[in-house]
C-alpha cells in the first residue's frame, strides 16, 4: 500500500471511531436557573452512557423562549432537548415529541424505575402534558412561598402584645385578613415598637411580577366553595383567570376582592409599586421586614444574610395566606426535530429521575417534582419545611393561563393592575370589565 492510500485508511478509521465514539450528540437549550443542575446531571449521565455526548447552552427566558418558536416552525432541530416554561405549554406544544406515544414505540429505553406515579399530581400535569400531548417531564416544581420572621413570630413578649392589642394569638397568618393586621403590627408608622419597620414586603411593579402576584390573593376567592360554586373547576390549561368555560373570570366581585387586599396591605410595605424580585428580597435579608411572599430560589442568598443568623431560629416558610399560591416552574422536553431521540428520551428520563430531582434540590435549589424526594430523610433534614408546606402549595396553587395567547393577555391586564394600584382607575368591576372585553377580543382573533 503506497503511503497516500494508508494516510487515507488512518483518517477513515480514525472517523469511523470517533462516529462510534459518540452515537448522540445532544444540544440541551436551558434558562439560567436550571441550567448548572443540568450541567451536573449531564455529566452523570455520561459516565453512565460514554457513546453520548451533552452540550448545555444556557439561554435567558427573554431568548429562550422566542429561539424554541422559532426553531419548531422552522424544524430545523436546532436543539435536541430544552427546559420550558409552564406558562409556554400552549404555544410549544405543537413541536414537540409526546413522550407517552415514544414510550410506547420504544419500550426497550424505558428505564423500569423510572416511577412516573412518583411525580406530585400537579407537577405531573402542568410540567408535562398540554391538554391530552406529554410535552414534557417535571424538571422545576415551584410555587411562591411565606416566609417570615420565625424568631419575632415566637417572641413571647411580642405574642403578649398582639393578643393584648388584636384579641388573638399571633401565627402565621392563614388568611390575607389575618395578614392585613399582623403587617401592621410589624410596621413602626403604626406601632413604634415594633422591631422591624415595615409588616410585609410586597413587589407590585408594572411587569409580569404582578400579572403572578395578583394571583396569590384572587386564587384563594376562585378557589373557594363558592368560587367553584360561580366560576367552575379550575382549568389548568386555561388557569385561575378563567371559568371552566374559558371567560374571564376576574372582573367580578371575587375580582375586585382581590384587588382591595393588596390596597391595604400597600400601606405597610417599602415602595411596593417600585420593588420587585431583588428589593423585596433585600428587603427581607436586611431585617427590615417581617413577611414577604417569595419564590424559594431567595433561600440561598439569604443563608448568607449577616441579620438573618442563625438561619433555621429566624427564618421560617409556610403555605402563602389564602392557600393558593401562583405557580411557576420548568418542564423538560424532546423537539420533534431532533435526530437524536432516543439518546434524548433516555437524557430527560435520568434527568428527572428520583436521584436527578434530589440532587437538583438538594444542590441547586431546584424545587422537587417527586413525592418520594419530599419525604426522603436526607431532604427533610435539610429542608425540615418542605413536609408541611411544599406539596400542600403545589396541590393548591393557581395557576397563570398557559395558552399561546398569554403574553398578550398578561400585557393587557397589567397595565390596568398598575393603574388601579396607582389609584388612577377604580377598583372595580367596571374596571376590569373593560380588561375583560379585551381579553376576549384577543381570544377571537
Amino acid at each position: 500500500m503506497s503511503k497516500k492510500w494508508l494516510v487515507l485508511a488512518l483518517i477513515a478509521l480514525m472517523t469511523l471511531v470517533a462516529g462510534s465514539a459518540f452515537a448522540g450528540e445532544l444540544t440541551v437549550w436551558s434558562s439560567p436557573d436550571n441550567a448548572d443542575a443540568l450541567y451536573e446531571l449531564a455529566q452523570n449521565f455520561m459516565a453512565q452512557h460514554p457513546e453520548v455526548r451533552i452540550e448545555i447552552t444556557p439561554l435567558s427566558w427573554e431568548v429562550l423562549y422566542p429561539r424554541i418558536l422559532q426553531d419548531i416552525t422552522s424544524k430545523t432541530g436546532a436543539f435536541d432537548v430544552t427546559t420550558w416554561d409552564l406558562m409556554t405549554a400552549g404555544a410549544i406544544a405543537p413541536g414537540f415529541v409526546d413522550l407517552e406515544a415514544f414510550a410506547q414505540a420504544n419500550p426497550d429505553l424505558v428505564d423500569p424505575n423510572f416511577d412516573d406515579d412518583d411525580f406530585i399530581p400537579t407537577a405531573r400535569y402542568v410540567y408535562g402534558y398540554w391538554q391530552d400531548k406529554r410535552i414534557g417531564y417535571p424538571f422545576y416544581g415551584a410555587t411562591m412561598f411565606f416566609f417570615y420572621r420565625k424568631d419575632l413570630f415566637e417572641n413571647e413578649t411580642l405574642k403578649a402584645k398582639f393578643q393584648a392589642e388584636y384579641g388573638k394569638e399571633l401565627r402565621v397568618p392563614q388568611t390575607w385578613e389575618e395578614a392585613k393586621d399582623i403587617a401592621k403590627f410589624f410596621t413602626k408608622k403604626f406601632n413604634p415598637d415594633s422591631p422591624t419597620e415595615y409588616g410585609i414586603a410586597l413587589m407590585f411593579p408594572r411587569t409580569h411580577t404582578l400579572f403572578y402576584m395578583y394571583l396569590n390573593f384572587f386564587g384563594p376567592y376562585r378557589r373557594s366553595e363558592e368560587g367553584i360554586a360561580k366560576f367552575g373547576e379550575v382549568d389548568l390549561d386555561w388557569g385561575d383567570y378563567f371559568t371552566a368555560d374559558h371567560k374571564p373570570a376576574f372582573n367580578s366581585e371575587e375580582g375586585v376582592k382581590a384587588l382591595q387586599d393588596m390596597i391595604e396591605l400597600m400601606q405597610y410595605a417599602p415602595d411596593p409599586l417600585g420593588s420587585d424580585y431583588g428589593e423585596t428580597l433585600e428587603a427581607f435579608a436586611k431585617g427590615r421586614v417581617a413577611m414577604v411572599p417569595q419564590w424559594t430560589a431567595c433561600l440561598a442568598s439569604w443563608k448568607e444574610s449577616p441579620e438573618l443568623q442563625p438561619f433555621e431560629e429566624k427564618v421560617g416558610v409556610a403555605v402563602m395566606p389564602g392557600g393558593a399560591p401562583v405557580s411557576g416552574g420548568w418542564g423538560i422536553g424532546i423537539n420533534e426535530a431532533s435526530d437524536n431521540k432516543k439518546e434524548a428520551f433516555q437524557f430527560i428520563q435520568y434527568a428527572t429521575s428520583k436521584e436527578g430531582d434530589k440532587i437538583q434540590w438538594l444542590k441547586y435549589r431546584i424545587g422537587p417534582t417527586r413525592k418520594s424526594v419530599v419525604y426522603d430523610p436526607e431532604v427533610l433534614a435539610d429542608s425540615p419545611w418542605l413536609k408541611d408546606a411544599y406539596i400542600q402549595s403545589l396541590e393548591g396553587a393557581s395557576h397563570r393561563p398557559r395558552i399561546p395567547e398569554e403574553p398578550r393577555l398578561e400585557d393587557i391586564l397589567v397595565g390596568t393592575l398598575s393603574e388601579i394600584l396607582l389609584g388612577q382607575q377604580p377598583a372595580s368591576i367596571d374596571t376590569l370589565n373593560m380588561v375583560a372585553e379585551d381579553w376576549i377580543k384577543t381570544l377571537s382573533k
